[in-house]
């Protein structure tokens, strides 16, 4: 029996560590409470579990879509989704009415045409930004890049210089007036959250071969828009060795307010 019970946590234990999920803390919690959060680019691969995780936290989202139609299928109806676009400035101001806070995972892979990084990522800023602060939205926090703004990158070369439009729309933001918060995450890949250590640190700091979970990074992004200290930070966002804590939480106060970028 007692081999039994043993072999059967060894098989679960995969599955219990994926149930996990990083803390964003109280104080985030509280602050959040009662407030209406947008959250632009929903459907993404990070936004998916950013709205994953408000909802299981019980906070008041609205997602964002440019089809709300395939957003209700593939994700549910449980969600006030709200059809806008980033490049299109007269979709937005029915998103942001009544928003507190403006949460953008907003991002495109494609290099050319009407939804290249020129168009999403610094355009969609603009407009998004502009529309977040004539509705009296708080606080903007926002994906960008590790890498943004860095010009001597592969990625430009792929990407129709996605990294020099990343650090223009982070530029945007800083000069839009609002409460701001920019996290340039590490590569981002899948695994569990909850289980490793979340580590913040200046992008300065960055190196290549850092990562981060998606599930982590959207407990650092909703940390991110309740905590008065993330306001005005500029960080990379990584995991880390060493088991999970809450140790992280309290890095944001001592995190760069300036648009610092990686060493190489």
């Amino acid at each position: 029996m007692r081999l039994l019970v043993v072999t059967t946590m060894i098989l679960l234990a995969p599955f219990v560590a994926q149930a996990k999920q990083a803390s964003i803390g109280e104080e985030a919690l509280a602050n959040l409470q009662g407030k209406t959060i947008l959250l632009a680019g929903a459907t993404g691969n990070n936004g998916r579990y950013i709205l994953k995780r408000l909802d299981e936290l019980d906070l008041t989202v609205r997602p964002m879509s440019r089809d709300i139609e395939d957003a209700t299928e593939e994700f549910g109806s449980q969600y006030d989704w709200v059809e806008a676009d980033v490049t299109k400035p007269d979709t937005l101001t029915k998103a942001v009415e009544g928003v507190d806070v403006v949460i953008s995972a907003v991002a495109t892979d494609w290099p050319i045409g009407s939804n290249r990084s020129e168009k999403v990522d610094y355009e969609g800023t603009i407009n998004l930004s502009k529309a977040a602060k004539a509705a009296g939205a708080t606080r903007f926090v926002i994906i960008t890049s590790s890498w943004s703004g860095v010009k001597d990158h592969f990625l430009n070369t792929i990407g129709g210089d996605v990294l020099i439009w990343k650090g223009k729309a982070e530029q945007v933001l800083v000069d839009s007036g609002l409460e701001y918060v920019v996290v340039g995450p590490a590569r981002i890949d899948d695994r569990p959250g909850g289980v490793e250590a979340i580590s913040l640190i200046p992008r300065s700091e960055y190196v290549t071969g850092m990562f981060i979970g998606r599930e982590d990074l959207a407990a650092v992004i909703i940390a991110a828009a309740g905590r008065a200290d993330a306001s005005g930070r500029v960080f990379t966002a990584t995991n880390a060795e060493g088991a999970a804590s809450d140790a992280w939480l309290d890095r944001f106060a001592v995190l760069p307010t300036d648009l610092n970028l990686p060493a190489n």
